[in-house]
Protein backbone atom coordinates (compact mmCIF):
# COMPACT_ATOMS: atom_id res chain seq x y z
CA UNK A 1 0.00 0.00 0.00
CA UNK A 2 1.71 3.18 -0.95
CA UNK A 3 1.26 6.88 0.60
CA UNK A 4 -0.98 7.49 -2.22
CA UNK A 5 -3.15 4.50 -1.19
CA UNK A 6 -3.37 5.13 2.46
CA UNK A 7 -6.99 6.43 3.10
CA UNK A 8 -7.98 9.37 5.58
CA UNK A 9 -9.50 6.20 7.76
CA UNK A 10 -6.26 4.31 7.56
CA UNK A 11 -4.35 7.53 8.69
CA UNK A 12 -6.53 7.10 12.27
CA UNK A 13 -5.06 3.71 12.45
CA UNK A 14 -1.41 4.36 11.20
CA UNK A 15 -0.09 4.53 14.83
CA UNK A 16 -2.01 1.14 15.49
CA UNK A 17 0.73 -0.69 13.17
CA UNK A 18 3.70 0.51 10.94
CA UNK A 19 2.59 0.07 7.59
CA UNK A 20 5.86 0.36 6.03
CA UNK A 21 7.42 -2.15 8.42
CA UNK A 22 4.71 -4.38 7.40
CA UNK A 23 4.87 -4.15 4.00
CA UNK A 24 8.75 -4.37 3.91
CA UNK A 25 8.90 -7.65 6.07
CA UNK A 26 6.27 -9.28 4.32
CA UNK A 27 7.98 -8.62 1.31
CA UNK A 28 11.42 -9.28 2.58
CA UNK A 29 9.61 -12.57 4.50
CA UNK A 30 8.40 -13.95 0.81
CA UNK A 31 11.95 -13.49 -0.32
CA UNK A 32 13.91 -15.53 2.12
CA UNK A 33 11.45 -18.27 1.73
CA UNK A 34 12.70 -18.70 -2.08
CA UNK A 35 16.49 -18.09 -1.03
CA UNK A 36 16.26 -20.67 2.05
CA UNK A 37 15.64 -24.64 1.57
CA UNK A 38 12.21 -25.93 1.78
CA UNK A 39 12.79 -28.26 4.72
CA UNK A 40 14.35 -24.79 6.53
CA UNK A 41 10.99 -22.17 5.46
CA UNK A 42 8.73 -25.76 6.70
CA UNK A 43 11.08 -25.42 10.19
CA UNK A 44 10.42 -21.34 10.56
CA UNK A 45 7.08 -21.71 9.60
CA UNK A 46 6.51 -24.48 12.45
CA UNK A 47 8.60 -22.01 14.46
CA UNK A 48 5.80 -18.87 14.17
CA UNK A 49 2.83 -21.23 14.70
CA UNK A 50 4.22 -22.42 18.29
CA UNK A 51 5.90 -19.27 19.12
CA UNK A 52 3.04 -17.30 18.52
CA UNK A 53 0.34 -19.99 19.37
CA UNK A 54 1.70 -19.73 22.96
CA UNK A 55 1.81 -16.78 23.53
CA UNK A 56 -2.04 -16.52 24.77
CA UNK A 57 -0.34 -18.33 28.18
CA UNK A 58 1.89 -15.33 28.82
CA UNK A 59 -1.61 -13.51 29.74
CA UNK A 60 -1.70 -12.63 33.72
CA UNK A 61 -5.47 -11.30 33.28
CA UNK A 62 -8.19 -12.67 31.17
CA UNK A 63 -9.56 -10.51 28.85
CA UNK A 64 -12.63 -9.93 26.35
CA UNK A 65 -12.77 -13.27 24.65
CA UNK A 66 -12.23 -12.72 20.69
CA UNK A 67 -15.60 -15.19 19.19
CA UNK A 68 -14.38 -18.27 16.72
CA UNK A 69 -15.58 -16.14 14.01
CA UNK A 70 -13.27 -13.21 14.14
CA UNK A 71 -10.39 -15.49 14.19
CA UNK A 72 -11.30 -17.15 10.96
CA UNK A 73 -11.99 -13.58 9.29
CA UNK A 74 -8.55 -12.65 10.63
CA UNK A 75 -7.34 -16.14 9.12
CA UNK A 76 -8.92 -15.29 6.17
CA UNK A 77 -6.96 -11.86 5.74
CA UNK A 78 -3.52 -13.30 6.56
CA UNK A 79 -3.93 -15.58 3.98
CA UNK A 80 -5.77 -13.34 1.14
CA UNK A 81 -4.51 -12.04 -1.94
CA UNK A 82 -4.71 -8.78 -0.64
CA UNK A 83 -1.40 -7.88 0.91
CA UNK A 84 -3.22 -4.77 2.68
CA UNK A 85 -6.02 -7.48 4.58
CA UNK A 86 -4.08 -8.11 7.57
CA UNK A 87 -2.82 -4.87 8.31
CA UNK A 88 -6.12 -3.51 8.19
CA UNK A 89 -7.95 -6.02 9.77
CA UNK A 90 -5.38 -5.17 12.95
CA UNK A 91 -6.26 -1.43 12.64
CA UNK A 92 -9.69 -1.97 12.64
CA UNK A 93 -9.10 -4.07 15.97
CA UNK A 94 -7.41 -1.38 17.57
CA UNK A 95 -10.08 1.81 16.27
CA UNK A 96 -12.55 -0.50 18.05
CA UNK A 97 -10.58 -0.65 21.30
CA UNK A 98 -9.06 -3.82 21.51
CA UNK A 99 -5.93 -3.88 23.01
CA UNK A 100 -2.51 -4.16 21.70
CA UNK A 101 -1.59 -6.75 24.24
CA UNK A 102 -4.98 -8.82 23.50
CA UNK A 103 -3.84 -8.60 19.82
CA UNK A 104 -0.49 -9.86 20.48
CA UNK A 105 -1.41 -12.23 22.59
CA UNK A 106 -4.97 -13.84 21.94
CA UNK A 107 -6.03 -12.62 18.58
CA UNK A 108 -2.79 -13.43 16.77
CA UNK A 109 -2.02 -16.92 18.97
CA UNK A 110 -5.32 -18.01 18.01
CA UNK A 111 -4.78 -17.04 14.54
CA UNK A 112 -1.17 -19.13 14.46
CA UNK A 113 -2.94 -22.19 16.02
CA UNK A 114 -5.78 -21.83 13.79
CA UNK A 115 -3.29 -21.79 11.06
CA UNK A 116 -1.48 -25.08 12.41
CA UNK A 117 -4.33 -26.69 12.94
CA UNK A 118 -5.64 -25.97 8.69
CA UNK A 119 -1.91 -27.03 8.18
CA UNK A 120 -2.23 -30.50 9.75
CA UNK A 121 -5.47 -31.24 8.70
CA UNK A 122 -4.41 -30.48 5.19
CA UNK A 123 -7.06 -27.44 4.50
CA UNK A 124 -3.91 -25.54 3.80
CA UNK A 125 -0.77 -25.87 1.46
CA UNK A 126 2.86 -25.38 2.62
CA UNK A 127 2.93 -22.67 0.46
CA UNK A 128 -0.07 -21.15 1.79
CA UNK A 129 0.52 -21.14 5.58
CA UNK A 130 3.71 -19.74 4.94
CA UNK A 131 2.29 -16.72 3.27
CA UNK A 132 -0.24 -16.66 6.76
CA UNK A 133 2.54 -17.01 9.05
CA UNK A 134 4.90 -14.56 7.27
CA UNK A 135 2.24 -11.71 7.89
CA UNK A 136 1.89 -12.65 11.05
CA UNK A 137 5.21 -11.82 11.70
CA UNK A 138 4.76 -9.07 9.32
CA UNK A 139 2.48 -7.56 12.09
CA UNK A 140 4.04 -8.30 15.08
CA UNK A 141 7.17 -6.10 13.35
CA UNK A 142 4.84 -3.49 12.67
CA UNK A 143 3.51 -3.62 16.16
CA UNK A 144 6.94 -2.91 17.66
CA UNK A 145 6.53 0.38 18.80
CA UNK A 146 3.45 -0.71 20.82
CA UNK A 147 6.06 -2.93 22.93
CA UNK A 148 8.89 -0.33 23.88
CA UNK A 149 9.73 -1.07 27.58
CA UNK A 150 12.39 1.46 29.85
CA UNK A 151 15.62 1.21 29.57
CA UNK A 152 17.51 0.38 32.38
CA UNK A 153 19.04 3.37 34.04
CA UNK A 154 22.16 2.30 35.29
CA UNK A 155 23.87 2.55 31.88
CA UNK A 156 24.56 0.62 28.34
CA UNK A 157 23.21 -3.16 28.94
CA UNK A 158 22.98 -5.85 26.02
CA UNK A 159 22.88 -9.87 25.72
CA UNK A 160 25.72 -11.38 23.41
CA UNK A 161 25.24 -14.91 22.12
CA UNK A 162 26.62 -17.36 19.77
CA UNK A 163 24.04 -18.73 17.28
CA UNK A 164 23.03 -22.36 18.41
CA UNK A 165 25.21 -25.30 17.50
CA UNK A 166 28.38 -22.74 16.68
CA UNK A 167 31.46 -24.17 18.08
CA UNK A 168 33.52 -21.28 17.67
CA UNK A 169 32.77 -18.82 19.88
CA UNK A 170 36.07 -17.34 20.52
CA UNK A 171 34.40 -14.21 18.36
CA UNK A 172 32.13 -13.60 20.63
CA UNK A 173 33.79 -13.70 24.01
CA UNK A 174 36.31 -11.33 22.71
CA UNK A 175 33.83 -8.63 21.79
CA UNK A 176 32.06 -9.12 25.26
CA UNK A 177 35.80 -8.27 26.24
CA UNK A 178 36.13 -5.28 24.51
CA UNK A 179 32.56 -4.19 25.06
CA UNK A 180 32.98 -4.34 29.14
CA UNK A 181 36.03 -2.66 28.81
CA UNK A 182 34.06 0.22 26.63
CA UNK A 183 31.57 0.31 29.67
CA UNK A 184 28.99 -2.04 28.25
CA UNK A 185 27.19 -4.28 30.77
CA UNK A 186 27.34 -7.49 28.53
CA UNK A 187 25.05 -11.06 29.55
CA UNK A 188 26.93 -13.41 27.71
CA UNK A 189 24.87 -16.58 26.18
CA UNK A 190 26.77 -19.53 24.83
CA UNK A 191 26.66 -23.07 24.34
CA UNK A 192 22.70 -22.94 24.52
CA UNK A 193 20.47 -25.20 21.86
CA UNK A 194 17.90 -22.89 20.36
CA UNK A 195 14.75 -23.49 22.87
CA UNK A 196 17.25 -22.50 26.04
CA UNK A 197 18.55 -19.54 24.84
CA UNK A 198 15.00 -18.59 23.47
CA UNK A 199 14.02 -18.85 26.88
CA UNK A 200 16.77 -16.84 28.83
CA UNK A 201 17.00 -14.15 26.55
CA UNK A 202 12.82 -13.78 27.38
CA UNK A 203 13.13 -14.11 30.97
CA UNK A 204 15.79 -11.68 30.95
CA UNK A 205 14.92 -9.44 27.95
CA UNK A 206 17.38 -6.73 26.65
CA UNK A 207 17.11 -3.83 24.43
CA UNK A 208 20.00 -4.54 22.13
CA UNK A 209 20.76 -8.65 21.41
CA UNK A 210 24.21 -9.31 19.73
CA UNK A 211 24.06 -12.62 17.74
CA UNK A 212 27.48 -13.97 16.45
CA UNK A 213 27.34 -16.39 13.28
CA UNK A 214 30.46 -18.30 12.43
CA UNK A 215 30.03 -18.15 8.40
CA UNK A 216 27.37 -19.42 6.03
CA UNK A 217 26.25 -22.56 7.80
CA UNK A 218 24.60 -20.30 10.33
CA UNK A 219 21.74 -19.45 8.26
CA UNK A 220 19.78 -21.87 9.38
CA UNK A 221 19.61 -21.65 12.84
CA UNK A 222 20.33 -17.79 13.02
CA UNK A 223 17.32 -17.51 10.51
CA UNK A 224 15.37 -19.62 13.15
CA UNK A 225 16.83 -17.90 16.21
CA UNK A 226 15.88 -14.77 14.77
CA UNK A 227 12.03 -15.45 13.88
CA UNK A 228 11.86 -17.01 17.53
CA UNK A 229 13.24 -13.68 19.38
CA UNK A 230 11.10 -11.46 16.84
CA UNK A 231 8.39 -12.73 18.52
CA UNK A 232 9.00 -13.52 22.36
CA UNK A 233 11.11 -10.15 22.51
CA UNK A 234 9.35 -7.97 19.98
CA UNK A 235 10.82 -4.85 21.28
CA UNK A 236 14.92 -6.21 21.33
CA UNK A 237 16.46 -4.61 18.51
CA UNK A 238 19.30 -7.37 16.98
CA UNK A 239 22.37 -7.33 15.58
CA UNK A 240 24.53 -9.92 13.55
CA UNK A 241 28.01 -9.75 13.40
CA UNK A 242 30.19 -12.56 12.57
CA UNK A 243 32.48 -14.41 9.85
CA UNK A 244 31.66 -13.93 6.16
CA UNK A 245 29.32 -11.59 6.75
CA UNK A 246 29.44 -9.60 3.92
CA UNK A 247 28.93 -12.76 1.07
CA UNK A 248 25.82 -13.74 3.53
CA UNK A 249 24.43 -10.67 3.73
CA UNK A 250 21.78 -11.21 0.94
CA UNK A 251 20.23 -13.06 3.03
CA UNK A 252 20.83 -11.60 5.91
CA UNK A 253 18.98 -8.53 5.20
CA UNK A 254 16.09 -10.79 4.51
CA UNK A 255 15.65 -11.81 8.26
CA UNK A 256 14.30 -8.97 9.66
CA UNK A 257 17.16 -7.62 11.70
CA UNK A 258 17.91 -4.20 12.71
CA UNK A 259 21.71 -4.24 12.16
CA UNK A 260 24.47 -6.28 10.27
CA UNK A 261 28.54 -6.14 11.32
CA UNK A 262 31.59 -7.93 10.20
CA UNK A 263 34.33 -6.58 11.96
CA UNK A 264 34.73 -5.62 15.82
CA UNK A 265 34.89 -1.38 14.74
CA UNK A 266 31.91 -1.73 12.61
CA UNK A 267 30.14 -3.83 15.47
CA UNK A 268 30.96 -1.38 17.75
CA UNK A 269 29.67 1.82 15.79
CA UNK A 270 26.52 -0.18 15.07
CA UNK A 271 25.79 -0.51 18.57
CA UNK A 272 26.16 2.73 19.38
CA UNK A 273 23.44 3.68 17.05
CA UNK A 274 21.32 1.02 18.52
CA UNK A 275 21.53 2.16 21.98
CA UNK A 276 20.87 6.05 20.40
CA UNK A 277 17.82 4.28 18.57
CA UNK A 278 16.68 2.77 21.79
CA UNK A 279 17.19 5.52 23.81
CA UNK A 280 14.79 7.88 21.58
CA UNK A 281 12.35 5.09 21.60
CA UNK A 282 12.15 4.47 24.75
CA UNK A 283 8.92 5.05 26.66
CA UNK A 284 8.61 6.83 29.95
CA UNK A 285 5.09 6.12 30.71
CA UNK A 286 2.69 4.26 28.09
CA UNK A 287 -0.94 3.44 28.46
CA UNK A 288 -2.34 0.74 25.89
Amino acid sequence: MSNEEITSTDREYYNTIELRTYEQTSTNINRLTNELPEDVVMSLAREVIRRVGSRENKLLLTPAVPSNLEIIALCDALLSQDEAAAAQFIMHLRHDGTKAEDIHLIYMARAARMLGDMWDDNKIDFVTVTLGTGRLLAIMRGMRPLFETPLPVLGKTAIFASVPGENHTIGVRMATDIFRKDGWEIDLKVGLDHNSLVDQIERQPSGIIGLSIGGKHSMEPLSKLVVALNICCPHSLILVCGQDVEHSKPVLQLMGLDAIAETFHEAKQKMAELWDRKTEQSPTLRSY
